[in-house]
């Protein structure tokens, strides 16, 4: 009986002694198993509508050699995103090969650009970055947080125009439109002119209250020359000017007109001097 307690103990040791070993090689396998993780250096960014956006990403590879790796992206519909070298923005990079640890050679830039036209509204974009080999595979969300753009136009009714006739001592209406081409809206739009002196310019309407995106309304602008102004060539500047935005100036030249009365009136004096000076000749002419 005592024999056998001990050929059952000796055997029970021999099992364990085997067994430690295996389980020792098993975790030291696991735990050296290849894998890969992208870290970006900043997950979000922010930028105005229509900017693009540029991550660094790192790839932290552990393994016991160099593989080489697939990348892949997935951004919203018509967005543009391409993966870059970090100091080497012209070469585009479907795959990478990476070498096991850290090292500068395991970053990359991942510049993503929202579609030009129309603009996206704010929000936040979410862009994944996924670097496969075999077995081995990571991925990392990056998310472009879209603010409103504001632009404000202001340009002439009739395309392209830029210039009007104006009679001096009267109303001369030129309309324009102004223009919302961004994402958020413009509020509190007033009016400022750069005029010569003595000139009269008013807005019809004298203010907009609030203009939506992708929006236009036309302006009607009276401009009154004093009625002694001279014939000649004037310019006249208009500038809109709203709560987040101010548009650029536009420059108005205005070719005036003296009034019809003050033709007739010259034409009046030069038949005067005319009917003198034969009144003169004929006068002399007698003698």
């Amino acid at each position: 009986m005592r024999l056998s307690r001990l050929v059952f103990s000796l055997l029970m040791a021999a099992m364990l002694v085997v067994a430690l070993p295996l389980a020792v090689f098993a975790q030291e396998e696991e735990e050296f198993k290849p894998s890969i993780e992208l870290a970006p250096t900043y997950p979000k960014l922010e930028g105005i509508a229509g900017e693009s956006f540029e991550f660094e990403v790192e790839f932290k590879y552990v393994a016991e050699k160099a593989a080489g790796f697939n990348l892949k992206t997935t951004a919203p519909q018509r967005w543009t995103v391409a993966i870059t070298p970090t100091f080497e923005k012209e070469k585009k990079l479907s795959a990478i090969r990476l070498e096991p640890g850290f090292g500068f050679s395991n970053k990359v830039r991942v510049a993503a650009s929202a579609p030009f036209w129309p603009l996206p509204e704010p929000g936040e974009y979410k862009i994944t970055v996924e670097a496969t080999s075999g077995d081995i595979k990571g991925s990392v969300d990056l998310i472009a947080v879209v603010t409103n753009r504001y632009n404000l136009f202001v340009v002439p009714a009739i395309e392209q125009r830029f210039n009007t006739n104006a009679t001096a001592g009267r109303d001369n209406v030129y309309a324009v439109k102004v223009q919302n081409l961004g994402t958020g809206a413009v509020e509190n739009i007033n009016f400022t002119t750069t005029k010569p002196e003595g000139w009269t310019v008013e807005f019809n309407p004298d203010r907009i209250e609030t203009l939506e995106p992708i929006d236009e309304l036309s302006v009607d602008i009276t401009i009154k020359p004093p009625p002694e102004t001279i014939a000649g060539d004037y310019i006249v500047g208009v500038r809109a000017s709203g709560k987040q935005v101010t548009a650029d100036e536009i420059r108005i030249r205005v070719t005036v007109e003296s009034p019809t009365i003050w033709g007739w009136v010259g034409v009046a004096i030069i038949l005067l001097v005319v009917a003198g000076l034969i009144a003169i000749f004929v006068r002399f002419s007698r003698r």
